[in-house]
């Protein structure tokens, strides 16, 4: 498959060079979002199969969520978040005006830092979850839960290191191989759960080895995007020279600009982690000691319920916003570094725009579709009625969110390629204390939902302030940028939603009359289908013509310059 590539030249004022660009940034998001549907479809079928395998009705997959859970928030603070966020503008900047030797010796740096303190933080953790299995006295399920993080901890240290390198390769505009990556993990944890299934009988050595699987799959990933940005001539000259780059002032710069990005990003992954950590330690067996605490007591398979939830709730996040996010994040800075802000405002417009065409109707799809999608993916052979409902109600909590994740993901990105750091932090410190508010408020009414719909309240919060802080900052325009846009997308999902409702209610009494697999195909896929047609229909009887706006923002009748001051701003 050939690269994606892109015009490298800083962005002006509206030509035929900025149109270019914009062209070249939507077959970027076309690579990017359709290589990462394919991964979020892969990883459906593995969840599927872990789901299949395992089921709720023991603490297996409870202990394999949580395991895993640790390592992926390093993956998405190191890698995806903090160190990608203040390496690729410095990366972009040093390639432009100083060549890719430069560049290459940046990268050399930055890599054998991250290296050394990675390398530093899994031995430390290694070493006193290897302590503790050692020498303290713990239950079976405590047990196995120390065994699967030993194994799972150092696909943190490669998947880290993947990161960086796709960062460099998304300054150069190559899109794909980055995309492609976590396709080949998914095929790997795939072919891992099926190879274990048919040679194991014990479940608990099923967990180890897909976790084996699960770390080779951190090597393939890394060895593939390695071998790509050599191809792009984008390479470590030595381990000397990587040695001696990694005290630069450049890379000492990164590090400086990724601790108050890893604070702020922490805040969002730590209020995940917390959550699956509650669950966890709120399970039915962990608090037969503490019958104080019996309303706020939760039923066996909720973290697993929550795993389950948070990724069905990342497939539209994963396919549109974060595919989103990693196409117009160079833009921004791009934007920035030109001191381009009439092009900034309008490319930050429209991909909030985007946020809300797209993120507002999958989160009412979500939220209705949440039981007839359980069953149609999760529910076979270990993985029951009661675990299918307790799934779906997480995925009914977390698709309510969609576009608030879609849309915080946006605005902090214009934060970071700005150089500013700091403001997405201080908002986001917020969010942790009314997280942890709300699921003490929530938790004796709504149970293990309470999780997620405490963790999409403090988010919306967060995303109302940061709002108003992108709107002094960078938006010239108003609410007549997004009004018309509101109102249509409005009427669209409540019709959307009546039509979901209606075909849900036609393909239910086919149930007896076809067997299981085809029922739950027709009753998940034909109201899908209904909705997405129904929903296009409105937008485009709007005016509102969705492969119009990919191209460009949405603006009303006269209005082509969204950079120009409002008197309703």
């Amino acid at each position: 498959m050939s690269e994606v590539e892109a015009d490298a030249t800083p962005p002006g004022p509206a030509s035929g060079a900025q149109e270019s660009s914009q062209a070249s940034e939507l077959k970027g998001f076309q690579a990017v979002s359709l290589l990462t549907l394919v991964s979020r479809i892969a990883g459906l079928a593995r969840d599927s199969m872990m789901a299949s395998l395992f089921g709720f009705s023991g603490f297996i997959l409870d202990a394999f969520t949580v395991a895993f859970r640790v390592p992926n928030m390093f993956r998405r603070l190191f890698g995806e978040g903090a160190m990608s966020t203040a390496f690729l503008p410095e990366f972009a900047r040093t390639d432009a005006e100083q060549g890719r030797e430069r560049a290459n010796l940046l990268l050399a740096g930055t890599v054998w830092r991250l290296f050394r303190i990675l390398a530093a933080i899994t031995l430390v953790i290694e070493l006193t979850v290897g302590a503790v299995y050692l020498s303290a006295t713990i239950s079976p399920r405590s047990q196995l839960l120390c065994e699967l993080f030993l194994i799972l901890f150092p696909y943190m240290l490669l998947i880290c290191l993947t990161s960086l390198y796709s960062a460099a390769l998304h300054s150069v505009k190559r899109f794909v191989i980055p995309a492609l990556a976590p396709v080949a993990l998914n095929l790997i944890w795939l072919t891992g759960g099926l190879i274990t299934g048919w040679c194991l009988s014990s479940k608990t050595d099923e967990a180890r080895f897909i976790s084996l699987f699960i770390v080779g799959g951190g090597a393939i990933q890394l060895i593939m995007v390695i071998i790509n940005a050599h191809r792009c001539g984008i390479r470590i000259p030595s381990l000397r020279s990587a040695m001696s780059e990694g005290s630069d002032e450049r890379v000492e710069r990164v590090f400086r600009r990724m601790a108050p990005v890893l604070l702020g990003l922490s805040i969002t992954q730590l209020n995940g982690l917390v959550d699956s950590c509650l669950a966890w330690m709120l399970m039915s067996g962990n608090l037969d000691a503490y019958p104080q605490l019996s309303s706020f007591r939760l039923p066996q398979g909720t973290a697993g319920a929550l795993y389950l939830g948070q990724r069905l709730f990342s497939f539209p996040m994963g396919v549109f916003a974060v595919a989103l996010g990693t196409v117009l994040f160079p833009r921004f800075a791009q934007y920035v570094q030109a001191r381009d802000n009439k092009g900034l405002s309008r490319t930050v417009i429209h991909g909030l725009q985007l946020v809300l065409v797209v993120g507002v109707p999958a989160s009412a799809g979500l939220w209705l579709m949440s039981e007839p999608v359980t069953d149609l993916l999760f529910r076979y052979h270990r993985f029951d009625a009661t675990a299918s409902r307790l799934t779906a109600d997480m995925i009914a909590a977390y698709g309510m969110g969609v576009w608030i994740y879609s849309g915080l993901l946006i605005v902090n990105r214009v934060f970071f390629a700005a150089d500013d750091q700091q403001t997405p932090m201080r908002l986001g410190l917020v969010c942790v204390g009314l997280n942890l508010l709300f699921d003490v408020a929530l938790l004796p009414v709504f149970g293990g939902p309470a999780l997620p719909i405490a963790s999409m309240l403090a988010t919306l919060f967060q995303l109302a302030l940061t709002i108003q802080v992108l709107r002094r900052r960078f938006l010239k325009t108003g609410r007549r940028a997004f009004l018309p846009i509101v109102i249509r997308v409005a009427v669209g999902t409540v019709l959307m939603c009546l039509t979901v409702s209606f075909t849900l209610q036609i393909t239910q009494g086919m149930e007896s009359k076809l067997n299981t697999v085809a029922f739950r195909l027709l009753h998940t896929g034909v109201p899908i289908a209904s909705a997405i047609g129904i929903y296009a229909i409105c937008l485009n009887l709007s005016g509102l013509f969705p492969v119009r706006l990919l191209r460009e923002p949405f603006l009303p009748a006269g209005r082509n310059d969204v950079s120009s001051p409002e008197s309703d701003s």
